[in-house]
Formats: structure tokens, sequence, C-alpha cells
């Protein structure tokens, strides 16, 4: 999962109620410019546009830039209404595509069917458990195949 630094700017400065207007006059630059850095168009900022940006909204700019040391997984530090908001934009952009909408119903409705056909509850909930296990293992092959193939 890669989350881009506008849509992190964009929603601590929502999250402190700030419009873009608001924002881009506290900071110094134009309504525009902080729009595009937000949009992910403007993708390389001067070094002083970040450094006012994090210094107003109190974000590490290590966590900002994906640099983060160590073992900690720096989504722990973005704020929970923060992850709900990417997570409900991602999803409504991967439910737009009719084709990704349809294929996920019907992996929603063999789970939902799968509760009837095994009848038992406890059963039930490892099927869940396996499922969800078996999702995360696909998806780590495939993030380690787009690795390789991106070497």
């Amino acid at each position: 999962m890669e989350i881009k630094v506008g849509e992190i700017i964009k929603a601590k400065r929502e999250e402190r109620g700030w419009s873009l207007a608001e924002f881009a006059k506290r900071i110094g630059i134009s309504t525009g410019y902080l729009s595009q850095i937000e949009n992910g168009r403007k993708t390389n900022p001067r070094l002083d546009i970040i450094l006012r940006i994090i210094h107003e909204l109190d974000i590490d700019i290590r966590m900002l830039l994906g640099i983060e040391s160590g073992e900690e997984n720096y989504l722990s530090r973005i704020p929970s209404l923060l992850k709900l908001t990417l997570a409900r934009d991602r999803i409504l952009k991967t439910l737009s595509d009719k084709d990704v909408l349809r294929r996920i119903n019907d992996i929603l409705n063999k789970l939902c069917e799968a509760r009837y056909i095994l009848e038992d509850q406890d059963f039930y909930n490892m099927f869940l458990d396996e499922s969800s296990n078996q999702i995360e293992s696909i998806l780590k092959r495939y993030m380690a195949l787009r690795i390789l193939l991106n070497k």
C-alpha cells in the first residue's frame, strides 16, 4: 500500500478544519500550488514549502516521506480519522471500476453463502479467518512478484 504525500497533507489539513485557501495563506503559497501538491500533480515541491507544511500540520517529515527508520510502521502514527479517510477514498476509487465491483461482489457472495453451507458458527469463523489469511498471503506473493518485475 502506498500513501502519497499529498493525501497525508490534505487529510491533516482537513482534520484541522482549514480550507485549501486558508492553509495556503498560512504557509505563504498560492491555493493552486497547494492544490497541485495535495492532488499529486506537483510531486517535487521546494524544501522550504515542505518544511512550512510539516510545521503547520505538525507532521513528522520521515513519516511524510516514507523514510521511517526501524520496525515501526509509519501508518501507526497517522491519526485514525486520516486512516479512515484514506481507506474510504481508496475503496471508492477501487469500486468505481464496474468489473472490479462485480468480482468483489462475487467474492462477498461466496463468503456469505459459506455461512449457510457450513452451518456451524465456529466453523464459519474459522473459514473467515483462513480466507483472510489466504488473501493476505496472495497479496504478499503479488507484491513480491511486482518487485521482481520492476527490477
